[in-house]
């Protein structure tokens, strides 16, 4: 079935320093005025930093850290260009046959049941993710057996530049895009993905992906069941050609290179410095409130 631009894939059903000699000639032009190296030790050291010092550079720090967050959110995740993707991202997945049984296995209290469709063996660039920790995403948590689903681009989409001008957005269970006319996009090259495991390090693997990161992935395209789910079962594609999702059961997976790693460092600092600063501007105004001399509510 051809698709059209603006379409989403998803399940619907599921100064410098003076030297000595310097010191010295300092010493010649004045009389009765020398310099011994001794009374360069005997010099007051630099009081310490005082409370009122100290909350005065919280502002500028504030108004610093604020401005860094807005860049970094920016500039985080903002995709490679063609010339820096990893040569096995341009492959197709490679999926084939398997003779594994249905399996379960336990999570959280209950048993999901796993039905094994086919073996399935991805590389790819992560374009989008939903948001667990978002209120509109009323179906995941970091509890859930299926947390973050991954929409990955590969093959064709990725010779060219074209896919950095393509619009991507993530919901619940869709991955959503659109691009403007003229852009050269193969709709049968992106897939969105469903995740569960049963090792816990492969989930915490999974949560750390983030987009623009160039990844392999390999497991089985699976259907699978929990325990209040009564008869129902969600399902995985088994072709790139329609638009449902795979669900895929991790056995394996490896970031290949990150994605705007230093971009997405300061992001987390400049929100850790939002949230301590404030914090720490109390403190100093409480520890100063209780003398005559400072200076209270400046910054």
């Amino acid at each position: 079935m051809p698709k059209t631009p603006g379409f989403g894939v998803g399940s619907s059903i599921i100064g410098p320093t003076t030297s000595v000699a310097s010191w010295y000639r300092f010493g010649h032009r004045r009389k009765n005025h020398t310099l011994s190296r001794s009374a360069t030790t005997d010099a007051p050291s630099s009081p310490p930093l005082s409370l009122y010092t100290i909350r005065r550079l919280i502002g500028p720090l504030l108004v610093g850290a604020v401005a860094l967050t807005a860049v970094a959110w920016f500039m985080k995740g903002r995709l490679v260009t063609s010339g820096e993707i990893e040569a096995t991202l341009l492959q197709e997945p490679e999926q084939g046959a398997t003779t594994r049984e249905p399996f379960e296995f336990e999570y959280k209290g209950q048993q999901c049941r796993v039905k094994p469709v086919a073996t399935y063996e991805l590389w790819g660039l992560v374009v989008s993710h939903n948001n667990i920790e978002s209120i509109a995403d009323l179906y995941h948590d970091s509890t859930s057996v299926d947390t973050k689903d991954l929409c990955v681009i590969w093959g064709g989409n990725l010779e060219k530049d074209d896919f950095r001008q393509v619009e991507f957005k993530s919901g619940s269970w869709t991955c959503y895009f659109q691009y403007p006319q003229g852009v050269k996009f193969a709709h049968h090259e992106l897939g969105n993905n469903h995740l569960i495991t049963d090792d816990p390090s492969i989930r915490d693997q999974i949560a750390a992906v983030r987009v623009g990161d160039q990844v392999r992935m390999r497991g089985l395209l699976v259907d699978y069941q929990m325990d209040d789910w009564e008869t129902f079962w969600r399902r995985s594609s088994t072709v790139r050609t329609d638009t449902l999702c795979e669900v895929v059961f991790v056995e394996e997976l490896e970031v290949l290179q990150r994605g705007t790693p230093g971009w997405y460092t300061a992001y987390r600092v400049g929100k850790g410095l939002i949230l301590v600063l404030p914090v720490l501007y109390l403190a100093v105004f409480f520890l100063e409130s209780g003398r005559s001399d400072s200076q209270l509510g400046r910054l």
